[in-house]
């Protein structure tokens, strides 16, 4: 007798699993790949070429000096170094001491040396002490005499010279700067219109400020020691006016 065996179905649905299971995997992919592709910029055309310019300008500014300063040598010389050293220092305390009743002076106490020299003549030896001192002012009426007072009593005036004063020249600078960026714009513009182009950007720009020439320093001769020292008149002084310089360079792009 035969027997027939109906199938169950039971492995029909792997089956199925099997088809949808690929399916369900590449939809992600499918979208992900769309995204990306909604996602990539469009490519922009190349722009029409540039024309690049080097160029260089300066900037200055003129201004009168606003600070005097005088420098002055206080020297003693004797056998003992002791005693040339007592003697400058009493100086100088005497000259810092006068300039502090002075309104708007400054004063500063710089290099100080002692030294020994041989006299050929007598074959002896001097001890020499020397301080250098610096009085400044924004006022000559304020100075002036007092460097006159100095001169009478001694102290050897080695240089008397005006100068811009670091406030005022930091805000010149700037200024010099400034009207040497306005020359490199109108430079830029210039040429630009000659080539039939225009001015695109600034793409570099430099700026410098050129240090100030030391002014020439009013050398005065230290008043005479003895009577005609009290009578010795008041120095003068006149300061001329300086010149305050900037230099800046820059790449300019040009266009059609």
């Amino acid at each position: 007798m035969s027997v027939f065996f109906r199938p169950t179905g039971l492995h029909t649905p792997a089956r199925r699993m099997a088809v949808v299971l690929p399916v369900l995997c590449a939809v992600p992919l499918l979208l992900a790949a769309s995204r990306a592709q909604a996602q990539t910029p469009p490519s922009v055309p190349p722009g029409p070429p540039q024309t690049k310019l080097t160029l260089r300008a300066e900037g200055h500014v003129q201004t009168p000096p606003d600070e005097l300063t005088a420098t002055f040598r206080v020297e003693s010389r004797d056998k003992s170094p002791a005693s040339a050293q007592q003697a400058v220092n009493g100086r100088v305390g005497k000259a810092m001491g006068q300039a502090a009743r002075v309104d708007g002076v400054t004063t500063a106490a710089l290099e100080y040396t002692v030294s020994e020299q041989q006299q050929e003549k007598s074959n002896t030896s001097l001890w020499v002490a020397q301080q250098t001192l610096t009085f400044k002012a924004r006022d000559s009426k304020a100075l002036l005499p007092l460097v006159g007072q100095l001169q009478a009593q001694g102290l050897i005036l080695e240089q008397l010279e005006w100068s811009v004063s670091d406030e005022r020249r930091a805000a010149l600078t700037l200024q010099a700067e400034t009207e040497a960026v306005k020359d490199l714009q109108k430079q830029a513009r210039i040429l630009a219109e000659t080539l039939g182009q225009h001015v695109t950007r600034f793409e570099r720009v430099d700026v410098s400020a050129q240090p100030l020439p030391r002014p020439m320093p009013a050398m005065l001769m230290a008043a005479r020691m003895g009577a005609d020292a009290a009578q010795a008149p008041v120095p003068s002084s006149t300061g001329e006016a300086q010149t305050i310089r900037a230099s800046a360079s820059a790449t300019v792009l040009l266009a059609p």
